[in-house]
This record gives C-alpha cells, sequence and structure tokens, in this order.
C-alpha cells in the first residue's frame, strides 16, 4: 500500500541511497573482528530475532503512520551504527517475506525506520559521551532511556516528513491519527531499550560496543 502512494521516483531515489549507503557501511565494517568473535555473532543473530517481533508488533490508524519499538538506540550502543544498520536491513528484509512491507517499499522503510534512528542515535550518543560526565548512570538513563525517546521522535517525523512532501497526507491528518499519539509511545520506547542497556553495563559491558569500562567505572 505504501509504494502505491509513493511515487516511483521517490521509490527510485530511495534505493539508490539505501544502496550507496549499505555499500558503504558493508565496505567498512571490521569483519575480521567479527569473524574472530563468536559472541558478536550470537548477539547480532539474537538482535535480528529480538528486533524483528518488534517490528512485527505494529499498529496505526493509516498505512504507514505506524507505531512500533524501533530498538535502534539499543543496536546501535550494542554493536556501533555500521553492524546496527546491517541488522536492521536484514530485519526488513524479514518483514518483507512476512508480508508487513511490500518489497518495493523496503528501501524507503530502510531509510526512514532505519538509517535515520540509527544516525541520529549515533549522534546522539556522541554528544552524550562528549559533553558529560563518563557515568553508567548516565550512559544508562540519557544514553539509553533519553537516547530513545528522542529516537523515537526523529522516526515518527521522519515519516510525518515523507507522507507529507509526497502529498498523500495533509498535517491536519498527520497531526490527528499519528504525532498526537507520540508521547504514548516515547516512553516504552525508552524503557524497552533502557532496561536492556542497563541489562548489558550490569552484567556483559564488554559486548557494548559504545561502553568504555575503563571510563565509565573509573569516574
Amino acid at each position: 500500500m505504501v509504494s502505491e502512494l509513493s511515487s516511483h521516483t521517490a521509490l527510485l531515489v530511495s534505493w539508490l541511497i539505501s544502496a550507496a549507503l549499505l555499500f558503504y557501511t558493508f565496505k567498512t565494517i571490521n569483519w575480521a573482528a567479527f569473524s574472530r568473535h563468536s559472541g558478536v555473532q550470537h548477539f547480532f543473530l539474537g538482535s535480528l530475532l529480538v528486533v524483528s517481533g518488534f517490528w512485527f508488533m505494529r499498529a496505526g490508524v493509516r498505512p504507514g503512520l505506524d507505531f512500533h519499538i524501533i530498538a535502534a538506540t539499543a543496536l546501535t550502543l550494542l554493536m556501533g551504527w555500521r553492524l546496527a544498520l546491517l541488522n536492521m536491513a536484514l530485519v526488513l528484509v524479514v518483514m518483507v517475506f512476512l508480508g508487513v512491507i511490500e518489497p518495493e517499499a523496503w528501501a524507503l522503510s530502510f531509510l526512514l525506520g532505519a538509517a535515520i534512528p540509527i544516525l541520529a542515535a549515533y549522534q546522539f550518543f556522541l554528544h552524550v559521551y562528549q559533553r558529560m560526565p563518563h557515568n553508567p548512570f548516565i550512559y544508562i538513563l540519557v544514553a539509553g532511556f533519553l537516547n530513545a525517546g528522542f529516537t523515537q521522535v526523529v522516526y515518527a517525523c521522519s515519516v510525518s516528513g515523507w507522507f507529507w512532501l509526497e502529498g498523500i497526507y495533509t498535517l491536519e491528518q498527520i497531526w490527528r491519527d499519528y504525532l498526537r499519539m507520540l508521547p504514548l509511545m516515547m516512553f516504552p520506547e525508552g524503557i524497552t531499550n533502557g532496561m536492556f542497556i542497563a541489562g548489558m553495563v550490569s552484567f556483559h559491558p564488554r559486548w557494548l560496543s559504545t561502553f568504555d569500562e575503563d571510563s565509565y567505572f573509573n569516574y
């Protein structure tokens, strides 16, 4: 349905941008380190299953304007933005096979639902790391919980902006049926991602690629 509502030019552009981004991501991933550490591979595959479940459980009033746990913040803090992008790309492939996303709309879904939120989450983390004390509680509450709520806003605004610019829905429709309910999704997004990050910091901090144990625990 989303591919039918969007213009062919817009869909083509989204495929070109997605292909370029994934090519760069694939070329710059440290595959040697990935192949050496079985734990990273297990987390990657486990995240693929869990996030696919989150994306499958979605609700919305209008086609394309859906709410669900995107988990972009947890993926980014766990494995870095490159592997997070690759993981989310595979999640969306699973969504295509399950019939949740049309094949033609895969690239558009990847850009709006994966690339923009993941890159936003990583930038948020960098600002926290550079400007705030290196404290595990700040990492969990700000880089995890608040970052996840912020990422949900970025996702919703990206999707809304796309459908508005394409002339598919009016601003009044988007506000009434989607954006005004955004605060209801920010909290569960924050809780889900924040609880995962808190558990990882407590029990497996070395598996968080963005968490420096020497820096945070020697504060």
